[in-house]
């Protein structure tokens, strides 16, 4: 029988697994590079064929990017509560009688010039000084 399998021996399979050992790392990176190739080409594939699909999700994406990033949630929510407040009513109150005579007093925690009651609704003004309905009609009475 005849051998004619002649591979070049033992010193011939050590330079085989050294080039090999070389050019391995090579090897991989061409064929990951190939797959990359292909993952990417099956995606562009699938993105032109479901493109209303894809620019949806792209939006959705960044409407809650937006959302998030703005703080949309909480404005909206200032704003409807801003709508829902009351409007302030402006009451004219030039028709009632003795309206003019009786200037309008800023606070209620003021009292009175002479007796040092605290005022009420029916304080008087005069001369920059505050008093009390009784001390008015008193001092009014007087003069």
């Amino acid at each position: 029988m005849s051998d004619d399998n002649d591979s070049g021996g033992i010193i011939g399979t050590i330079i085989s697994v050294l080039i090999l050992a070389a050019i391995w790392p090579y090897l991989l990176a061409l064929l990951g590079i190939y797959i990359a190739n292909m993952v990417v080409l099956a995606m562009l594939t699938w993105i032109a064929e479901n493109w209303i699909l894809t620019i949806s999700f792209i939006a959705g994406i960044l409407a809650m990017y937006c959302i998030f990033k703005y703080k949309l949630i909480s404005k909206a929510w200032k704003y409807v509560f801003a709508k829902a407040q009351p409007n302030a009513i402006e009451v004219r109150l030039d028709g009632l009688p003795g309206s003019t005579e009786r200037k309008f007093i800023p606070s209620t925690n003021l009292y009175c010039y002479w007796c040092t009651k605290k005022l009420g609704i029916r304080a008087w003004e005069m001369n920059g000084k505050y008093f009390c309905r009784d001390c008015y009609e008193n001092k009014l009475g007087s003069n």
